[in-house]
């Protein structure tokens, strides 16, 4: 599993959601940062309850933690 073995070293996950977007602030009603295609890795910052602040390339928000798959906690 070459996509398990990536994400056991870092804390990172899967987006899997086709095209799920990343907010500003962990609120859907802040500004949309970008749209994370399907399968897109992303790095974990920190999660709450309901989000994830990460990064991908080089866009930074947050996105919905049920679009991810991985350690989110």
């Amino acid at each position: 599993d070459t996509y398990f073995s990536v994400i056991k070293k870092k804390k990172s996950a899967l987006n899997t959601v086709e095209m799920s977007i990343l907010y500003k602030k962990s609120t859907i009603y802040s500004k949309p940062v970008a749209k994370i295609e399907i399968g897109r890795l992303v790095l974990i910052k920190k999660c709450n309850i309901n989000w994830c602040n990460v990064s991908s390339g080089k866009y930074k928000g947050w996105v919905l933690k049920k679009f991810l798959w991985g350690k989110t906690n």
